[in-house]
């Protein structure tokens, strides 16, 4: 049965190669998709105390699946945007939005509508979170993120 096929994206880890059905290259298509994120590397971001492990990423529209992790003490340093629906759920730590005091936990889920000003955030401990765009992160290159690679 072909009906629970996906495009191709940016899958992370080995499992999606596992996963191809077809033709290699742009003829493929990918059945399930299974990620162990406990064998992924967090990858540093260029903003001091924030890392990432990218999940699943559709480069053609920049929608996005990845955990990040903010060690205790950083955050976002600013108020900002972004250019689609940001949904974000709290699987362990403390992360706050200082001018509103919302604050996630573990369990908490969190939806910031596209366009809509917040920040700047603050981890009061170490926090991971389960982040989730449904299209590009900023509609501009953050002053925060010295790589562009970081704004996706």
């Amino acid at each position: 049965m072909t009906t629970n096929l996906s495009t191709p994206a940016a899958y992370s880890g080995e499992a999606a190669d596992r996963a191809r059905v077809g033709e290699p290259g742009a003829l493929s298509r990918f059945r399930e998709i299974l990620v162990q994120t406990h064998d992924l590397d967090w990858i540093d971001k260029t903003l001091d105390g924030l890392s990432h492990k990218m999940l699943w990423r559709d480069d053609e529209t920049g929608a996005s699946i990845a955990l990040v992790r903010f060690r205790k003490g950083a955050g976002i340093p600013s108020r900002h945007a972004h250019a689609s629906n940001q949904f974000m759920f709290c699987l362990k730590g403390r992360y706050t939005y200082v001018p509103t005091g919302i604050t996630l936990t573990e369990g908490a889920f969190y939806w910031n509508p596209k366009g809509s000003e917040h920040g700047p955030t603050h981890a009061d401990e170490e926090s991971v979170l389960l982040e989730i765009y449904d299209g590009p992160h900023y509609p501009a290159q953050p002053d925060w993120y010295d790589d562009p690679a970081d704004a996706r």
